[in-house]
Order: structure tokens, then sequence, then C-alpha cells
């Protein structure tokens, strides 16, 4: 049995998965299995994995969703393949250095955590040009989990690995969210008390594609306000933060929406409402102000 199963989701990823399956190659850790799991789409990708498991002697399996199921479905695909106790994520446009394995297994392991993470650097597609770098401040680690809960914690999926036995405790990626499904799951991993390691190292490369995520704007933040609902009652959380983030992710969609499709933003905004009323404030106050926000439209 493997040490450790590499699962890659892949939706028209014939572009940049030969560069993940190299660097997976380079790996300077060496026990591991590799899971790509095909959602719905049918371009080159199928053959360039064949062709990868010919060339390696490590274990490669190729499967696919016949129709698309979306992201956190498709790594829970994967994740549930796998044979290995510890899991590593890499999405099919990301990749790692060559010594991402053996150092995030080492912390993995050598900690006792359930879940262990690199730093990420931001490139350029592109060129390949490196922009930034992003991992944890001392003082997010030290203020784990609310940074994570108010998004100053930032854990890239690529970068992640984890025990199986977390992902099935928690009952692995919510299908239902398209966006921020990682942010989520991280969450709900921390909630159930599941202990986070940072490695200390950025042996993670996460591309940088063109500005298609800011169209998204809306759903983004709609999913971030939904995430954020899910946890309204964490006691480890302060109450006063929960509620804050939560308003100020729906009241960002209800902006976002008000121009072309003012009766989501109206929605957004109610439930920004239901979120931060007071005891004074009545419900045909609230219709009023939402009222007076479309008519700024």
């Amino acid at each position: 049995m493997p040490r450790v199963s590499i699962c890659i989701p892949a939706f028209r990823a014939e572009k940049y998965l030969p560069q993940a399956l190299e660097s997976v190659r380079c790996q300077t850790f060496t026990d591991w299995e590799l899971i790509v799991t095909e959602d719905g789409s049918r371009d080159g990708t199928e053959a360039l994995v064949r062709a990868f498991a010919q060339s390696v002697p490590q274990p490669v399996r190729y499967q696919r969703h016949e129709v698309n199921r979306g992201l956190p479905a498709t790594r829970n695909t994967g994740i549930g393949a796998s044979a290995a106790e510890v899991v590593a994520l890499l999405d099919a446009d990301d990749c790692w250095r060559a010594g991402h394995l053996e150092t995030a297994l080492g912390r993995l392991l050598g900690t006792g955590a359930d879940l262990a993470h690199a730093g990420s650097v931001l490139f350029e597609s592109a060129t390949g040009r490196e922009l930034e770098t992003r991992a944890p401040s001392p003082g997010a680690v030290e203020r784990f989990p609310l940074s994570l809960f108010v998004g100053e914690y930032l854990i890239q999926p690529s970068s992640v690995v984890l025990r199986k036995s977390l992902w099935e405790r928690v009952g692995g990626f919510d299908p239902s969210f398209r966006y921020v499904e990682d942010a989520e799951m991280w969450m709900r991993c921390a909630r159930a008390g599941a202990r986070f390691v940072y490695t200390g190292e950025a042996t993670c490369m996460y591309r940088k594609h063109g500005g298609a995520l800011s169209a998204n704007s809306p759903e983004m933040a709609i999913a971030c306000a939904r995430a954020f609902e899910k946890q309204a009652d964490w006691e480890a959380i302060p109450r006063a933060v929960r509620r804050g983030c939560t308003r100020d992710a729906w009241t960002s969609a209800a902006r976002m929406l008000q121009r072309n499709d003012p009766r989501r933003a109206a929605d957004c905004l109610l439930r920004a409402w239901r979120v931060a009323r007071a005891p004074h404030l009545p419900a045909w106050a609230a219709a009023l102000r939402v009222y007076a926000f479309l008519a700024g439209r």
C-alpha cells in the first residue's frame, strides 16, 4: 500500500496537466499513488494520464465522471478511491516543488497533525513569473481558528496533505459549494477539532489565470455568506465576528447584484438584515431599507 495518495481533479485540464504531472514525477518522496478524476470533460486528459502511467513505477489510475459534477464532488471521488491513509491534494493547473511531499508528510507525521499545508507561490500563467507568496503569518498561526474564519489564514488546496480519516470524519467536501469549497471544508475540519500544521516552506506553485474570477464575484460572496452561516453556532469564534462576517458577505453580494439582478440583490440584503437585526428593528423597517437600496441602483 502506498504511503500517500495524490488526488488530482481534472476538467478540461490538458493544457496545464503535463506540468502538474511532471512536478509529481520529480518529488523526492516516491512512495505514492496517483489518482486523476476527470469531471465530465473530454479532451486529452486521459491520454496524458495513461502516458504518464507508463513512464513511472508508481501506481497511476484514471477515472471519470460521465457528466460534470463540480470540483468538490470530483475531489471526493478521488479521495474516496484512495488506498493510502494520507491524501495529497493537487489541482490540475498547479504544481509542486520537488520537496513538497517529503516536507508536508514529515510535518504531518512528525507532529501528529490531521492536516499539513505549505505556503503557496502565486505565479503568472502566461510567463511563469512569480508574483507573491501566500503563507500564514506568525500572528495568524497564533490566532487560529479565528484567523481561518475571517480569511486571514489562507490555505491553497494544492498545498494540503491530510489524513483520509479526517476527510471521512467531516463528510468530505460539500458538493453544494461551487466556490470557496476549500475554505468551507477547512472550517469544518477546524471545528471538528482537527489539528492543522504549517510546514513553514512555500512548496506549492499556484497558477494565476486571467481575470475570470471577477465575473463571478457575486456568486463567490454568496458562497462565503453560506459558509459563514453553516458555522453560525461555532463557539470558538466570537459571536460578533460570526454575525459580522455573514452580514458583510450578504451585503457585498447585494451590492454586486444591485444593477443587473435587483431581485437577488434584495434577497441578499434581507438575509444580511436577518443576521444583523436588532430587537427594536421590525421587519417593515428592513423592507424599507431594501426598497431604498434598490431605488438607488
